[in-house]
């Protein structure tokens, strides 16, 4: 096989991330919930930011996609990042659907009226969807380098963490059960940075 001209850049991205994804504020969140538990309401909190991140895709994703053109890169790359969009739907869903079920709200509409399903403009979360949404006039391989080899390796980290702490069985499967499309979006990033991007 060929030498990919962005192996030793995708191996940094991944190696740096990954030692960033246990040094976040959220390891604080981590270790209380592993000591001490976590209350219904601090649950819900969780639930409904985490949610209110995956809903904000849509909006980054749909600036990106707008960027795409016809033959800038192989079907498969576009067919990964469709397979991306599908997969950050189904958390968002996933996120809703726990909110439900475990009585923190009666319906979708008390969620989206829920504090802690709002988005904030002056927030963490807003200037980072403004960050991602801004990468739409790169092209799409450095998109794709930017948050899959970034904040998504980021994320996992945090999924395995909280998985790993929450004694309630449904949280709990909450977040393992996103593990395999996490790991396939940073195992794409990978994949598109080695093949299409030579230089940081």
């Amino acid at each position: 096989m060929a030498e990919l001209p962005g192996k030793d850049l995708a191996r940094e991205l991944i190696d740096k991330s990954r030692a960033e994804s246990r040094s976040t504020p959220v390891e604080a969140l981590i270790s209380t919930v592993r000591e001490r538990g976590i209350s219904r309401d601090r649950a819900h909190r969780l639930n409904g930011r985490l949610w209110t991140l995956e809903r904000m895709f849509y909006y980054i994703y749909g600036g990106w996609g707008q960027g795409l053109e016809m033959n800038d890169f192989p079907p498969s790359v576009k067919y990964l990042f469709s397979k991306q969009i599908v997969d950050e739907s189904t958390h968002e869903m996933l996120y809703l659907d726990a909110q439900l079920k475990k009585g923190f709200v009666a319906t979708q509409k008390d969620a989206f009226r829920h504090p802690y399903g709002h988005f904030a403009l002056d927030s963490a979360l807003a200037y980072y969807v403004f960050s991602l949404r801004n990468l739409a006039t790169y092209p799409h391989s450095i998109r794709i380098a930017a948050l899959n080899l970034g904040p998504k390796i980021i994320e996992l980290g945090w999924m395995e963490g909280l998985a790993e702490a929450m004694a309630d069985t449904e949280v709990k499967g909450l977040f393992e059960s996103q593990f395999v499309e996490n790991r396939s979006h940073v195992n794409m990033g990978r994949r598109v940075v080695e093949e299409f991007v030579s230089k940081p």
